[in-house]
């Protein structure tokens, strides 16, 4: 601690003593970060606000750079905090911003890059070589040329002037990830259409960027209007396409190496560390080598996507993700000059973005019913690698940085971006909820095997995994967990060596995909974490006495919780003269309320929850209360019944005396449901004794609701 603060303080004199320029330099970070902080704070509101209205957060990141942007907002002078040319001033040259912001852009462009080739499934790549090939071959092909076609005519030129270039390889890039978080929410990822889209969008990212080294390596030896030196054409191309492939050679076969020198650290976040230097380290090389440095990052991440702590790093690393990747986008939107997007250049827009989506709608569609798929499989995969995304704003940003390109053309490459982002989703939710078979017959893989193990409750699933992952654990295995938007689902990939194993946890099950030669390892796993699970549970049986344990966690006063729950009750929903005379009972009549008053679904489903819940132990506690509850597939969200009962029902109290105030609470499987906050805030509501006999004494429902009010 002591060392950390002399070198703060020593950093404090280098900047803030009298050294010539200081005041300047001091000026610059100040200006910096100011400009950080707006672009972090604002990236992330655009992007949680527009994934709020369900439209991908990208779009909101690429919107409010566009607007905060230099040629927008960002111009505005600010006198009153001595910004007299505005937050954001607009600066000379192709790049209209700050050498320290837009390099904020490129450690993000490198982070992305590493990151696709960490997530580039090479076995997929192999597997699906030929239809995920013919596919993604298509759409580049489909894509490229007319793009640059569009450019040819736009501008008047040939079709290897840098600009057509350019719009080419832009129009080939596909934002798979858009399309992965709808094919997992439809349960499509494993299908053969969801397996298609993945397989030929990593052979679309890596034809992508080896048109990105070639066209960026030809545009840097010819001027626009100026002679074409096709000697020079073909050494670019050579040189990019044998050092592209020598280095993921040599990255392949020096992979296992790497990743047991890394393991040597242990620590999870000195390997993640270490690799991202390594990424940054290579990134250095490819561009002093006259390519584009993002190449050298992807050929990292991808040498190392085979290795058992491929996810450890893609897990560690997500954090600096979720600070660097919406920068990434805003700036890229900073970069727009809206004020050139007039009718002409909006026009030409309008016409490349349509070529460019139809180019992968048809480039990838009609190959993909050459291998094997109808038109409804077709039409899937081809709205599946119809977004465009980070990969297209690198593309551009490297073409405007090196004078390869204008603001007019990366603000026609961005337009494509919105539109596609905009457009997409929908296209391909709706092709998904089809019932129609993608395939002209079953596929079935027959390297690998799914196994589907039924626990019946929430509880027990949870339970198991645990077990499960801790198995894996002890046995020296890499895990992973990627946590479903839906709150519900988890996905486990768990990795050691060349075994590689997918384990979905369900509300009520488990599914674990794996290939069949490991399968009898799995089954003796599992078998191992249930006869422990049991084992626990019969030791917890018999050493726990939890009538003990629910008396000493009840006895003491409670401070009441700073919780409204009127707003969870309907006074509608309170009965004030209980018929039945058991607890089985009394919670059939309260789920009956809640059904007849449409807050339920599946009144059966609650209903034998809640008394699996209540054969547990009872729920009832003191003076005369008793909180029946659990949580359930068969609601949404939380919701309460009251119940009062004049003669009482029996539900294990804590002083033996029967309950006359009943309260059913039901909440739903989801993670962001209040459950225990919201029981532990009617355990305090009515803790007191003379709290519970005032309950009693009224005599309206809406009393009753106010009685609960905060």
């Amino acid at each position: 601690m002591k060392s950390t603060a002399i070198l703060l303080l020593s950093s404090y004199g280098l900047l803030f003593g009298s050294q010539s320029g200081s005041a300047e330099i001091i000026h610059d970070m100040t200006i910096f970060v100011f400009q950080l902080g707006i672009i972090i704070f604002s990236a992330k509101m655009a992007g949680m606000l527009f994934e709020k209205v369900k439209l991908p957060g990208t779009l909101g990141e690429l919107m409010v750079g566009i607007v905060l942007g230099p040629y927008m907002l960002g111009s505005i002078p600010l006198d009153f905090i001595g910004m007299h040319e505005g937050l954001f001033q607009l600066h000379e040259g192709f790049i209209p911003l700050s050498n320290e912001i837009y390099g904020v852009s490129v450690i993000a462009s490198i982070m992305l890059l590493f990151i696709t080739g960490l997530e580039t499934d090479i076995d997929l790549l192999v597997k699906y070589a030929v239809s995920g090939g013919i596919v993604g071959l298509g759409g580049v092909i489909f894509s490229f040329i007319p793009g640059a076609i569009v450019g040819m005519i736009a501008y008047d030129a040939s079709f290897i002037d840098p600009r057509c270039l350019f719009l080419g390889a832009m129009s080939t890039a596909t934002s798979v990830g858009i399309s992965a978080t709808i094919l997992s929410k439809n349960k499509f990822m494993e299908s053969p259409e969801g397996v298609t889209i993945l397989s030929a969008a990593i052979i679309d990212d890596v034809l992508g960027i080896i048109v990105l080294a070639i066209v960026a390596g030809i545009s840097a030896i010819q001027t626009i209007g100026g002679s074409i030196d096709w000697i020079g054409i073909s050494v670019i191309i050579t040189k990019a396409v044998l050092i592209w492939i020598g280095f993921t050679i040599a990255g392949l076969l020096f992979a296992s190496r790497i990743s047991s020198f890394l393991k040597k650290f242990k620590d999870r976040s000195s390997i993640t560390v270490l690799a991202l230097g390594m990424a940054f380290f290579l990134s250095g090389i490819f561009e002093q080598a006259g390519l584009t440095m993002i190449i050298g990052a992807y050929i990292m991440g991808l040498s190392l996507s085979k290795t058992d702590i491929s996810y450890v790093i893609q897990e560690t690393i997500r954090p600096l993700n979720a600070f660097f990747i919406p920068m990434f986008f805003t700036i890229m939107g900073m970069l727009v000059n809206i004020k050139l997007i007039t009718l002409p250049v909006l026009t030409i827009g309008l016409i490349y973005t349509v070529t460019a989506m139809l180019g992968k709608v048809y480039g990838c569609g009609i190959p993909a019913m050459l291998t094997g798929f109808n038109k409804t499989g077709g039409m899937r995969i081809g709205f599946g690698m119809m977004p465009r995304g980070e990969v297209v704003l690198i593309i551009a940003s490297v073409g405007l940085s090196n004078n390869y390109i204008d603001h007019e053309i990366y603000g026609i490459g961005i337009l494509m971006v919105l539109v596609s982002i905009l457009i997409s989703p929908p296209l391909l939710n709706i092709s998904l909820k089809s019932k129609k078979k993608g395939t002209k017959k079953d596929k079935e893989d027959p390297d690998t095997e799914t196994f589907v193990f039924n626990l019946y409750t929430p509880e027990k699933t949870e339970f198991f995994v645990h077990s499960v992952v801790d198995h894996f654990d002890s046995e020296g295995y890499y895990i992973s967990i990627i946590e479903a938007e839906d709150g519900e689902d988890e996905i486990y990939q768990i990795r050691k060596d060349k075994i590689f194993i997918k384990m979905f946890k369900h509300t009520d099950s488990i599914s674990v995909v794996l290939k069949k030669q490991n399968m009898h390892f799995l089954k003796t796993l599992i078998y191992e974490s249930f006869l422990k699970c049991q084992d626990n549970l019969d030791k917890i049986h018999k050493k726990t006495d939890l009538m003990e344990i629910k008396d000493i966690l009840f006895e003491k006063t409670f401070i009441k919780e700073n919780f409204d729950l009127s707003l969870l009750i309907d006074p509608d929903c309170v009965v004030f003269d209980l018929k039945s005379k058991t607890k089985e009972g009394v919670i059939s009549e309260l789920v009956e309320v809640l059904f007849e008053k449409g807050k339920i679904n599946d009144k059966q489903l609650i209903y034998d929850e809640v008394l699996a819940r209540e054969k547990i132990i009872g729920t009832g506690l003191k003076n005369g209360v008793a909180i029946p509850h659990a949580r359930t597939r068969g609601v949404e969200h939380t919701e309460i019944a009251v119940g009062i009962s004049k003669e009482g029902v029996h539900f294990e109290s804590l002083d033996g005396e029967p309950s006359n105030i009943i309260i059913l609470l039901v909440s739903s499987t989801k993670k962001d449901d209040p459950h225990l906050k919201v029981l532990a805030a009617i355990s305090a509501c009515l803790h007191e004794k003379n709290d519970a006999e005032r309950l009693l004494t009224l005599n309206s429902k809406r009393d009753v609701w106010k009685f609960f009010k905060y």
